[in-house]
């Protein structure tokens, strides 16, 4: 568990950006980043926008199969390869991070209550922060989640839903709602994980409801804890707590 929660923070500190060595000389490039895994021996990773990663070392112990979505490092040689916007594919060093499960938001009533046991504490590293919920594609969205586990993260769920009774006409904004349910006794330990879910069907009902308009937003909502060392739901805030970003694809 320990070593999980130190990779997925070593990730999540450098998400999204581009590093080279301190030594200027070094043509070393290391990315980190999302995308799902489309052939194996060799592993390829293709991630958004259609660029292709081909894994130069051997991945086997990993468990991947095509169709799987994986959080990953991959570092390769520019003065060995010229990589520009036409570039198709790069032959590099993968790390996984971490594998994701794709699951699909689901309609609920009463926002989804009834798949909540605990809270969490963050999504991503707050409100204030850049690293909240993300979109892989027009119909999938990343949500990077902190929250007490202790060494079984598989007896911790998370569910999205949406509701019905938010679905009015008119309206500009998706609502959606993040419930995280625990079989796991005496969750002590922070942890982080990337959940990925499909809302194909939450923007269909939603454009069902609006004459075919797609949402301008999308608000996550979610039962975040008072006191970091409890996920105890008398310990949620007042409130749930909301996470909005724009729903940038129009076409």
């Amino acid at each position: 568990m320990a070593k999980f929660k130190i990779w997925m923070v070593a990730l999540t500190l450098i998400m999204g950006a581009s590093l080279t060595s301190c030594v200027e000389t070094d043509p070393t490039v290391t990315q980190v980043t999302f995308g799902q895994v489309t052939s194996f021996m060799p592993t390829v990773i293709t991630i958004p926008g259609g660029l292709q990663i081909t894994a130069v070392n051997s991945l086997a112990d990993k468990d991947l199969y095509p169709g799987d979505y994986v959080y990953f490092q991959y570092s390769y040689n520019s003065d060995e390869q010229k990589v520009d916007e036409n570039t198709k594919n790069i032959n590099a060093t993968v790390i996984i991070g971490e594998k994701i499960t794709n699951s699909y938001a689901i309609e609920a009533e009463n926002k989804g209550e009834e798949y909540e046991n605990v809270t969490m504490l963050q999504i991503g590293n707050g409100p204030e922060s850049n690293l909240r919920f993300m979109y892989y594609d027009k119909s999938k969205i990343i949500v990077p989640v902190i929250f007490l586990a202790e060494k079984e993260i598989s007896k911790h769920t998370f569910t999205l839903v949406y509701d019905q009774a938010d679905l009015e006409e008119r309206s500009e904004e998706l609502k959606l709602y993040l419930r995280h349910n625990s079989s796991e006794e005496d969750s002590k330990s922070q942890a982080t994980s990337y959940k990925l879910f499909s809302i194909d069907n939450a923007l269909s009902e939603f454009a069902n409801a609006n004459n075919g308009k797609k949402p301008e937003k999308i608000t996550i909502y979610a039962n975040e804890t008072k006191n970091f060392n409890s996920d105890d739901l008398k310990d949620k805030k007042d409130e749930l707590t909301a996470y909005t970003v724009e729903y940038i694809y129009k076409d």
